[in-house]
Parts: structure tokens; C-alpha cells; sequence
């Protein structure tokens, strides 16, 4: 059952709609976006038939008409800026610090970032809370909501997240409603000063075996307390958004985190993720938990949602698209190049 409340919901839509002159200066694409890139190699292709052209140019064409709102809210100093600086660095984020006590909002390639604190972590708790269930409660023009996920991020190092685990399950799943668990992502930073204390300092291990044991400790504690008291599933991922104190001076799960953000996110928008100026480098998306191939989850779902009727990129001998014939190989590899491109990898 969705939260009520008196505030007026219109006022983020009046937002959204208003005309800023400043919004686009502060964004700084660093090559072509990675539809643009996807749509000019395709065009270029020499192996890719004219009719399979056509319908990938239509697929992006109906992608690109999308818009994608993802709310981040979390305590103070958990590192919600960072995380999002981490991901998509070459946005200006200054705005967040002014307004601690607001709703921030920052604009980039069909995607709105909104950041905000708990209500609980918030200087006026219920101005905070009214503020979020206006903005959850707000819905598009086809009817659907407009928040399409919830980043609630949360300390991995803290000794009591109570309060944080309150706000989720008495606050925001109410609010959220009926598609709680296709919305709520809950992420647990500072992995690597977690992973510091255990080692201690004379260890260069990234993540030694009892520093994942307590941190998967501590989302299952999550996890299943939400399921018990809410019936919401969710898995939280524990991650590092800077390098912190790890040994490797470099931040952690990062991938993963895009991975799964990709998994939750609606169909039709999840590519609008990777349409981002995101952070270039092999140092910001090498280090993850070795679970699973996160960068192959990412292209598999790209592929998959390029090339209808796909299922996994089906892939053979790792090459995707391999079992689509010419096509599917060819646009395998533009989506393999275009991926590393963006995310700037070289292996």
C-alpha cells in the first residue's frame, strides 16, 4: 500500500519540466554517447545485413526516447557524492553539499540523479519525508512512476544501522508500494576500511576471506530482516566508492554495482545507464568479489537489449552473439568495443 501524503506531487514534474539554461554546461561528454557510437558503427558495418540494420537503428532509435530517474538517499557521510562521482565523474556535484537538507537533482544524458539524506539523518525529518513521498509518489506521462530505482547506500563500518534499516522499511517501502522490489537497491560502502580493520595494515590482500564473511553477514542481516518484517527482496552489495584504504588504491564493486543496477532496472531503460559519461579507466572497474563476470552480465543485458529475443548474448566460446550468426557476431563485437570504450577498459 503506497504512503499518503498531502504534499503537492506536481512539484517535481514543474521541475523536471523547467527550462535551464546552465544544466548542459555542466556535463562533459568525452566521446560519442553510446547509442550514437552503437548506430554508427552498425550503419558502418560491412557484415551486418541492411535489414538487421533497420531494426537495430529502430531498437536504439525507440531506447533513446526514454528517460531514467534514479533516486540515491542514504546518512550523512556514507558517501553518496563519491559514489556518484565514482561512477560518473565528469559531472559537477557541488550542488549537493549547498542544499544537504533538499532533494539535489543533476542532470545528465536522459538520466536524473536524485540525492538526498534519510529523513532520519535529515536537519528537518518531516519536511524530508514529505519531500520523498512526493517524489515517489510522482508518476510520468504513460502513468508510471517516475523514480525508476532507489539507491538507499548505506556504511558498511558503522556499528548500528538501525536507524538506516528504520527508514527503509517504516519509510521508503511504504512509499514505494506495490513495486518496491523492482525499485530498492541497498548498497553498503566503505568495503575496503572494513576489509582494514580485519587485515590490518602489514596485509596487501584486497579482500581477505573474513572481511567478506562479515560483510555478507551483515547484508544477510539486512536482507532478511526486510523480508521478514516488509516481504521485500533485496540483496544488498558491498562496495567501495574511492580507493580509500585499500591496498590496491583502487575503488571496489564497482562493476557489480552497475551490473546489478542494470538487472533492476526496468527493460526498456536499462541501457540509458551506459548512455552516461561514466568514469574512464581500468583502476575504477577492475576490483570486484570474483562472483561473478560482471562485465559480461553488462554486455550480455546490452546485447540482449539491442538484439530482441536474445538471452544471455547468447554467447559461444565467449564470443557474443556467436550463436546469432553474422549478425548477431557482428553486433557482438561493436557492443563489446563500444562497452570497454565507454567504461574506458583496455583488458
Amino acid at each position: 500500500m503506497q504512503m499518503e501524503n498531502n504534499v503537492n506531487t506536481q512539484i517535481f514534474r514543474a521541475l523536471l519540466n523547467s527550462q535551464n539554461k546552465d544544466e548542459t554546461s555542466t556535463v562533459h561528454p568525452h566521446a560519442l554517447s553510446f547509442f550514437s557510437e552503437i548506430s554508427q558503427h552498425v550503419s558502418a558495418s560491412s557484415t551486418i545485413e541492411d535489414d538487421y540494420k533497420i531494426r537495430v537503428q529502430q531498437r536504439i532509435a525507440a531506447l533513446s526516447s526514454e528517460s531514467l530517474n534514479i533516486l540515491m538517499v542514504g546518512a550523512a557521510d556514507v558517501g553518496k557524492t563519491s559514489t556518484l562521482a565514482a561512477l560518473f565523474g565528469e559531472h559537477s556535484w557541488s550542488e549537493s553539499a549547498e542544499t544537504p537538507q533538499l532533494i539535489a537533482r543533476h542532470e545528465l544524458e536522459h538520466l536524473t540523479l536524485w540525492e538526498s539524506r534519510l529523513p532520519s539523518e535529515s536537519a528537518d525529518p518531516k519536511r524530508m519525508t514529505a519531500e520523498l513521498g512526493s517524489l515517489l509518489s510522482e508518476n510520468d506521462e504513460q502513468g508510471r512512476p517516475l523514480i525508476d530505482l532507489v539507491l538507499v547506500v548505506l556504511d558498511a563500518t558503522s556499528n548500528n544501522l538501525e536507524d538506516c534499516y528504520r527508514d527503509i522499511s517504516d519509510t521508503l517501502v511504504p512509499m514505494l508500494g506495490r513495486q518496491t522490489e523492482n525499485r530498492l537497491m541497498v548498497l553498503m560502502n566503505k568495503a575496503d576500511k572494513v576489509a582494514r580493520n580485519v587485515r590490518g595494515t602489514s596485509s596487501s590482500q584486497l579482500m581477505p576471506l573474513d572481511a567478506e564473511i562479515w560483510l555478507d553477514c551483515t547484508a544477510a542481516t539486512i536482507r532478511y530482516r526486510l523480508i521478514h518484517n516488509t516481504g521485500v527482496q533485496t540483496r544488498p552489495i558491498a562496495y567501495s566508492a574511492l580507493a580509500g584504504e585499500s591496498p590496491s588504491h583502487r575503488p571496489y564493486n564497482l562493476m557489480k554495482v552497475i551490473a546489478r543496477m542494470m538487472v533492476t532496472l526496468p527493460e526498456e531503460k536499462r541501457l540509458l545507464l551506459l548512455n552516461q559519461p561514466f568514469t574512464r579507466g581500468d583502476d575504477y572497474w577492475r576490483d570486484h568479489d570474483d562472483r561473478l563476470l560482471y562485465l559480461q552480465s553488462v554486455e550480455n543485458l546490452c546485447f540482449d537489449n539491442l538484439h530482441l529475443g536474445a538471452r544471455d548474448g547468447d554467447r559461444f566460446g565467449g564470443q557474443l552473439g556467436a550463436f546469432l550468426g553474422r549478425n548477431g557476431r557482428a553486433l557482438g563485437e561493436i557492443v563489446c568495443d563500444a562497452l570497454r570504450r565507454q567504461f574506458g577498459i583496455s583488458i
